[in-house]
């Protein structure tokens, strides 16, 4: 997975889509699509995802990425083969996160 400049373009595209390329203050966050599922990230987790996705770009290899969302922490394998997007979160999103995952009692 080689950062020609045609993918830097695309990304640098997706940063600014996004609004990634600059602090945010605190909101809903955004939402990382991988592995089939939704993960809630803050603003600064998904900066940080992206940009070790792009560590792992630039060097040609795949390698487990971190990424620490609402419910907890997940490894991420990522290569050639893996997709996932980030988009912004709304406050729909982060109500409909606290109700899938309640409070365990015991």
């Amino acid at each position: 997975m080689t950062m020609t400049p045609a993918a830097r373009t695309a990304v640098e595209g997706f940063r600014q889509e996004t609004r990634l390329e600059s602090p945010q203050s605190h909101g809903p966050g955004y939402i990382v699509h991988a592995l089939g599922r939704d993960f809630h990230v803050s603003d600064e987790m998904a900066r940080i995802f992206l940009n070790q996705v792009e560590r792992v770009a630039e060097s040609d290899a795949s390698a487990l990425v971190i990424l620490r969302h609402a419910q907890g922490v997940e490894l991420l394998m990522i290569t050639d083969a893996s997709s996932f997007s980030i988009r912004p979160g709304t406050t729909a999103d982060r109500s409909a996160t606290l109700a899938a995952y309640p409070r365990m009692r015991g």
